[in-house]
């Protein structure tokens, strides 16, 4: 209609509303409103609002208006498009052959090409031109009309008016002449009062006519019997003899009874015919039709039966009974093919709404599934129901093949052959087709999966478990099953319904694999496998995460090191990801580095370090772990952690004995805290080496009383504190302030058992089990065990050199006491300290020989790095002390001390008696004597004595022991203070009476004599110090001094508190009793 711009027929979401009635401008149609736009209103306007010039039972119509600047902007847009894609045709169509010759910069050229490329385009261009000018004079003229909006408005409306109120009255014409129709059948016609009054007295009536109809005689039950057995005798005889060569194959199997022949098909249908004549040229004549299979009516309706009766008989006719059963059997296939077309759509209404697309083809049908999995422009999946007609080339019309239904299935886009989906002929279910069909394709996109993975490392060494579940009629039972972790399966399983995959877990750690697979579905199989992958290491990642952090283990981010770095350690071509977990407590530099790839996991004990700005992988060392997920337990963690501390510290260890060039072995050995596959090899060094890196001279006296190896074992890991003041080590504790100490701060320490195998294990008969808290003697195996405790990574070089130390200092003095051939015993011995008793005598044959002599007790602290001998305070060689410490710390060792302890203590006894006999005698200063040790083979004792003439008169006694003739001997001798050193001759002559007179004496010397070790040199020292003693008291010099008193006795025990039995420094954390227990 002029001047209103109309939407299509179809467009329904303007509503009818009454008219603004204002008397504002009009534009297009609408007041107030520019380019005509009408507000969407769904009720009348008030009245105030109402047009002036129309009255209030005329309603405004703005149903299907348009604005003309939507209008117009749609068709300045169409056009534009439209030029565009004119464009590219052009561009399309070939160039003129002028052109492609080269010739178009020839000036011979005309400037008008009319080649017919030419003319092609200029006639496309002109048509495209025309077109779109006519659009746009049509456009014109409705912006012309436009201007005359409000008298076209208003005519609209009167025009509704009037053919509502047209259509109004034609309605009620209408239902009046129906009332008026309907009134006939209701009228009541006059009585026949006549008629009635005969009929009902005469009971006759003589003016109606008579037809004298003949009645046929009634047919009695046994007549009845007899014609139907006549019947079926008659159909038995034709289809047995008469027919028997034209009845179909599928007709073989019949039913005769009740007059009537049923054949029936399986599967198909059941038909009942009969004969109306006894000629066997007649043909068969239809009764009733069955189906054969469900879901079908159980009646058929009327149309549908004269229908059939009506094709059947003339089917009959012409072609007997082979022409019915092609007629039927066409029929039964289409309307099969329609029974599978409603249940499709009825899915397609139902659950499985926009997963279907149904298409009916003639007699064919197409049911795309899965339409919402793939995109639009991708291929699509799909079966295609059609009749097959069954013949082959060189078939003739009257062989048996006929007619089936057959099924071709298209996987995304490309028919899949070789695969049978058999189809139920007694039950049709598109339902069920479809899951036959959808079952196929998971088995393919599932076994797809299964394929492509089961190369993979991990599962041909059956490190993991991978398997597929089929289940053909039910495909969302069909399921991938691929190990996470070791209780965790990744299940994927494709929904039957919409073809999205399903998996279970469906993501791990913002991880969406469910999602990414859904939409990742037209990427190739071997992209899909590897995020399965991925997903995997996620799911490690994080179940990592979750049971490490209680535990101590945390999963770190970022990579300490870039995936260079660690691609030549792993040596795989696949992909891999990379997991980096760090413990604390272990050394900040230490990380354990998971390596996981299809080809299996690698777990690496790696040390990072700072090279050059750049972190860098110093040192590696594959963990023995199974390339199966482990079970994240607490043992597995703790097992982790100790393997891992012991790790570190043997490659410490092995990197100080490299440093100190100490040679050593690996041997494997099975810790009971480890599973069997991780083993911690012991370390065999050299006792000698590690005991002779700072004393050269001990390697020589190693192999006298050890085997010349250590054995070095990893035991246990610790759990320490730092050491801060106030703090006890242990975990959980405080520090000095009272507050806990944070976890993190703690750090591991290892602890090590080195083992030595001395030579002799009687020698140290008397250390029995737990030496010490820390040391452990076994004497049937002969075999120390030191236990050592130290920080995770750090050396126990000098600590066991140390302990080895002690033991072989142990070792020495115990083998010097046993082969000394003097009366020296071990009384006790421990690793810091021997106690020892000795006498004067020699070693006697029988131990009970010398029950009554007094020994005396001495011990040799080994605790501190220079040995001390610590004698008791009464011991009267205790004035010797420095001098033996002096021989022990020397090269000569402790082998000569027993040796000089029993040599030297008759003439020590004899000492000591003289400097007692001295201090009873209270003499003055002037006269005095002094006892010294030069050595332990020889002593001085000064006497100054005082005199009238002299200052004082000296005399030195010298006690020095020598060899003579192989035997060792005491000489005594005295000098003077004289350049000859000649004593004084009232001195000599003294001494010389009181020599010559002793029995001891072996032999003299002019001023002295040589006496036996035995005990002849005690009786002549204390001889000779009675004799000078006495030529002291009597001088005047001394009988005029006053007597003095008694001077305090002098402090013997001064070497009484030197450390005897401290307690040898323990490493830091070593608290609590430690028992060591010594196996074979």
């Amino acid at each position: 209609m002029p001047g209103v711009v109309m939407m299509e027929s179809g467009a329904s979401h303007f509503q009818s509303t009454n008219h603004d009635r204002s008397n504002g401008p009009i534009t297009n149609g609408a007041r107030d409103v520019p380019n005509g736009i009408v507000a969407d209103s769904q009720s009348p306007a008030p009245f105030a609002s109402r047009m002036n010039d129309l009255p209030d039972e005329i309603q405004h119509i703005t149903q299907g208006f348009v604005p003309l600047s939507v209008l117009l902007s749609r068709l300045a847009q169409q056009t534009h498009n439209q030029l565009g894609d004119e464009i590219m045709a052009l561009a399309k169509m070939p160039m003129p052959s002028s052109t492609l010759n080269g010739n178009f910069a020839n000036a011979d050229v005309p400037s008008d090409d009319n080649s017919p490329e030419n003319l092609n385009k200029k006639v496309r261009l002109l048509n495209f031109v025309q077109d779109r000018h006519g659009e746009w004079v049509k456009a014109l003229i409705i912006a012309n009309w436009s201007r005359k909006a409000e008298p076209v408005s208003k005519l609209i409306d009167l025009m509704h008016h009037i053919n509502k109120t047209r259509t109004i009255y034609q309605s009620s014409l209408d239902y009046m002449i129906n009332i008026k129709r309907d009134l006939t059948f209701a009228r009541i016609p006059n009585p026949d009062l006549r008629t009635a009054l005969q009929v009902l007295s005469t009971g006759q009536s003589p003016w109606m006519p008579e037809l004298n109809y003949i009645q046929p005689p009634e047919i009695t039950a046994e007549e009845q019997v007899r014609w139907i057995e006549n019947l079926n005798t008659l159909l038995s005889i034709r289809l047995n003899l008469e027919e028997h060569d034209n009845i179909p194959q599928q007709f073989k199997e019949f039913e005769i009874d009740s007059g009537r022949v049923t054949f029936k098909v399986p599967g198909e249908f059941e038909v009942d015919l009969t004969i109306a004549d006894e000629d066997p040229e007649k043909q068969f004549w239809f009764i009733d039709f069955r189906f054969a299979f469900k879901p079908a009516p159980h009646e058929l309706s009327d149309t549908l039966r004269n229908f059939l009766e009506f094709k059947v008989n003339e089917a009959l006719q012409k072609d007997g009974l082979l022409g019915c059963y092609k007629f039927l059997h066409e029929f039964i296939l289409t309307h099969k093919i329609t029974e599978y077309v409603r249940q499709a759509i009825d899915l397609s209404k139902g659950r499985w709404a926009d997963m279907l697309e149904v298409e009916r083809l003639r007699r064919a049908m197409a049911i795309h599934y899965w339409s919402g999995r793939q995109p639009l422009d991708s291929p699509r999946s799909y079966i295609i129901m059609g009749v097959s007609s069954n013949k082959t080339a060189g078939s003739g019309p009257n062989d048996s093949n006929h007619s089936r239904l057959t099924l071709r299935w298209f996987r995304d886009g490309i028919e899949v052959k070789g695969v049978q989906f058999p189809l139920d002929g007694e039950t049709i279910s598109t339902e069920a087709l479809l899951h036959r069909v959808i079952g196929k394709h998971v088995e393919h996109i599932l076994q797809s999966y299964y394929d492509t993975m089961k190369s993979h490392g991990r599962y041909l060494r059956r490190e993991a478990t991978l398997k597929v579940k089929i289940v053909a009629e039910n495909p969302g039972e069909s399921v991938l099953a691929m190990q996470l972790s070791h209780r965790e399966c990744l299940k994927i399983k494709v929904a039957p319904v919409t073809g999205a995959f399903l998996t279970v877990p469906q993501s791990r750690d913002r991880f969406d694999l469910q999602g990414q697979l859904n939409r990742e579905i037209k990427k190739p199989m071997a992209e899909q496998v590897a995020l399965l992958e991925k997903f995997r290491c996620y799911f490690m990642e994080d179940e990592l995460n979750r049971h490490g952090k209680t535990r101590g283990w945390n999963v770190y981010n970022p990579h300490p090191v870039r995936y260079e770095e660690a691609r030549q350690m792993l040596g795989t071509r696949t992909s891999y990801q990379l997991l980096w977990l760090k413990r604390r407590g272990l050394p900040d530099n230490w990380y354990i580095m998971v390596g996981q790839s299809p080809s299996g996991d690698q777990w690496w004990l790696t040390e990072i370090v700072n090279r050059s700005g750049s972190a860098k992988i110093a040192t590696t060392a594959r963990l023995p772990l199974s390339s199966s997920p482990p079970q994240l337990s607490d043992k597995f963690f703790a097992q982790l952690t100790f393997f891992c501390g012991a790790m570190i510290s043997q490659i410490g260890i092995i990197g100080a004995m490299h440093r100190e060039k100490i040679k050593y072995d690996v041997q494997e050995r099975v810790n009971p805290m480890l599973p069997p596959n991780m083993k911690i090899p012991a370390l065999h060094a050299r006792l000698s080496e590690i005991l002779g890196r700072h004393h050269a001279h001990v390697t020589k006296s190693v192999s006298s009383w050890a085997l010349d190896f250590v054995e070095i074992n990893l035991k246990n890991l610790e759990n320490r504190l730092p050491q801060v003041p106030g703090s006890t080590g242990r975990p959980g504790s405080h520090n000095g302030e009272g507050n806990q100490i944070p976890s993190e701060q703690r750090r591991y320490n290892i602890v090590v058992e080195a083992r030595v195998k001395v030579a002799d294990p009687s020698k140290f008969g008397p250390l029995k089990g737990n030496v010490e808290r820390d040391v452990a003697f076994n004497e049937r195996l002969g075999v120390f065990a030191f236990i050592i405790e130290t920080e995770v990574g750090g050396s126990i070089l000098d600590i066991l050199a140390q302990r080895l130390q002690a033991l072989s200092r142990l070792a020495g003095s115990i083998d010097a006491i046993c082969r000394s051939p003097r009366d020296v015993q071990c009384e006790e011995i421990t690793l810091n300290n021997v106690k020892f008793s000795y006498t004067d005598q020699a070693r006697p044959a029988d131990a009970e020989a010398h029950q009554n002599v007094q020994r005396w007790t001495a011990s040799l602290d080994l605790q501190t790095d220079n040995m001390k001998l610590v004698l008791d305070g009464n011991n009267p060689q205790i004035r010797a002390v420095e001098q033996f410490n002096k021989l022990i710390n020397s090269k000569e060792g402790f082998k000569g001390v027993p040796w000089f302890l029993s040599i030297t203590l008759p003439v020590q006894r004899a000492l000591g008696a003289v400097e007692r006999a001295w201090e009873d005698a209270a003499m003055t200063s002037q006269c005095r004597v002094n006892i010294s040790v030069s050595s332990l083979d020889c002593y001085t004792v000064d006497y100054t004595l005082p005199s009238p003439k002299e200052p004082g008169r000296r005399l030195t006694l010298y006690i020095k022991l020598r060899r003579h003739n192989v035997k060792h001997e005491w000489l005594i001798c005295c000098e003077g203070i004289g350049p000859d050193k000649q004593p004084p001759d009232d001195f000599l002559k003294i001494l010389q009476k009181v020599w010559a007179s002793d029995k001891n004496v072996l032999r003299h010397l002019g001023v002295g004599v040589a006496a036996d070790i035995t005990g002849g040199a005690e009786g002549i020292v204390k001889a000779t110090d009675e004799a000078i003693r006495a030529l002291a008291i009597k001088s005047p010099l001394v009988s005029k001094q006053p007597q003095p008193k008694p001077a305090a006795p002098k402090n013997t025990n001064q070497n009484r508190n030197t450390p005897g039995n401290r307690p040898r420094p323990q490493q830091a954390g070593s608290e609590g009793p430690v028992v060591i227990s010594l196996v074979d």
